[in-house]
């Protein structure tokens, strides 16, 4: 059972899962992202998605007695999106409404709005179904799916492979990965993107030029709400077809950290929330083994744990590097310690992936029955947490200490590609020889880790 679980997880069902559980981790991630670069972080993220949610389902399945079965089941999904969508944009007005002209914390502006996301649905839900877990008494819609042509699967090599991961997806998982080159061209193609930085950067100088700092911000925060609605909208008519009480069960939260995880750019936010629902599908995946449920369970929660220090430890090498860029002034190289701190990030998801590592050796050990029984699971345990743990000694030199990675370069670079190569080589055995799968694993590392900062490296700045 344990081969059988290790072989799904390397497959185009574990991916589709994987694109599917994403979605709404990525959908507020968007938000929070534009957000965080008006300079008014969206708290409120979670009530939004619990209200949009909730009113998904609602209006989906009372449209079709409102425009009859047949005209209703057509509708209905569209009109939940639609009426879920704004009303999430209405809490977005009222946050931003308390926050810029009523000169109410933020913070605690979007607490109060989580809180009351949560009470409202359970509340509204006990009046329309009497029951106050789930609204699975009401005959609910979904949204669309989307088929792949057949065609696709006919392609040689590795065609049957996309159409599994891609094929019978949902509508907003399309939306949500189209959604993020969107973000990204609205950011740093268009002038009201260059705007909303600015005011991000610094609101004092954008007022200086004419920019309406309090407009922009409205706007972020509306346009923050859309993108929470749109996640809200995918757990209950997408993920599920019924809504459960807190069923985003932290979604919302996990949403603030993961733009700062991925750099701070909408396709760095695409790869955090991946790795997120990563952590999320393995979990499920790991539940069909003979294990104590808590095990698998808490797989997700170790990864959030792992995500908000890695939060703090960004923050803090980022006023290290503002301190040096005040200090040194017009001699600060500031894509260089960008570089550096792209790598840094490298480092500090390899080093979630092996500590996830050690808590996966630690299931196998405790319950090996669930593995295949003892004598084949301690071994495979051991081994995983041996090299877990070889992993976490070699990075954490350069998580600790940001310097590090530029004076000690080489061996960054030489941990990097050990990491990376290591877990890439294990997916690509899956289709090719292991000498060559551990061949284009290493080379495609080093390659990773050039691209993303290496080359300032070893021009020796």
């Amino acid at each position: 059972m344990f081969e059988n679980v290790i072989d799904g997880i390397f497959s185009a069902v574990f991916l589709a899962a994987i694109l599917r559980v994403t979605t709404p981790i990525l959908l507020p991630s968007l938000g929070a992202l534009i957000s965080e670069k008006a300079g008014v972080l969206n708290i409120g993220l979670e009530g939004m998605m619990l209200s949009s949610a909730f009113t998904g389902v609602v209006v989906s399945a009372y449209s079709q007695d409102w425009f009859g079965a047949e005209v209703g089941t057509s509708v209905g999904p569209w009109l939940g999106l639609l009426l879920g969508v704004c009303v999430s944009l209405l809490l977005s007005f009222v946050l931003a409404l308390f926050h810029l002209d009523l000169k109410g914390d933020l913070f605690l502006s979007g607490i109060a709005l989580n809180i009351f996301g949560s009470s409202a649905t359970v509340a509204i839900m006990f009046e329309l179904t009497g029951d106050r877990g789930n609204t699975s008494t009401l005959a609910s819609l979904q949204m669309p799916f989307i088929q792949l042509p057949e065609f696709i699967n006919d392609i040689p090599l590795l065609g049957g492979f996309v159409f599994g991961v891609f094929d019978n997806q949902s509508v907003m998982t399309w939306l949500a990965f189209i959604a993020v080159f969107v973000v990204a061209f609205f950011l740093y193609r268009m002038p009201i993107g260059m705007h909303l930085r600015a005011v991000g950067e610094n609101p004092e100088a954008a007022a200086s030029v004419g920019i309406n700092v309090k407009r922009i911000r409205y706007m972020a925060l509306l346009i923050s709400g859309f993108f929470a609605g749109l996640g809200g909208i995918h757990m209950s008519m997408g993920y599920l077809q019924l809504f459960q009480r807190d069923m985003t069960n932290g979604r919302g939260f996990i949403a603030l950290v993961t733009p700062s995880l991925g750099g701070g750019t909408p396709i760095g936010t695409m790869v955090a929330s991946s790795i997120f629902g990563f952590f999320d599908a393995l979990g499920i995946r790991m539940g069909s083994l003979e294990i104590p449920s808590q095990l698998p369970q808490s797989i997700p929660y170790f990864a959030t744990v792992l995500a908000l220090v890695i939060y703090a430890l960004q923050r803090r090498i980022s006023q290290r590097v503002s301190e040096m860029r005040t200090a040194s002034g017009a001699g600060f190289d500031a894509q260089f310690w960008q570089a550096i701190q792209r790598i840094s990030i490298l480092h500090m998801l390899l080093m979630m992936f092996a500590v996830i590592g050690v808590v996966t050796s630690g299931s196998i050990l405790a319950a090996p029955n669930g593995f295949g029984g003892a004598e084949a699971a301690l071994p495979a345990g051991l081994a995983i947490g041996a090299a877990s743990i070889a992993l976490i000694i070699m990075g954490l030199p350069f998580v600790s200490d940001i310097f590090r990675i530029q004076k000690r370069w080489r061996e960054s670079a030489a941990v990097t590609v050990v990491s990376l190569g290591a877990y890439l080589s294990i997916f690509l055995s899956l289709f090719v020889e292991l000498p060559i799968a551990l061949g284009i694993g290493l080379v495609a590392s080093a390659a990773v880790w050039f691209v993303i900062g290496g080359r300032a490296l070893v021009g020796g700045k």
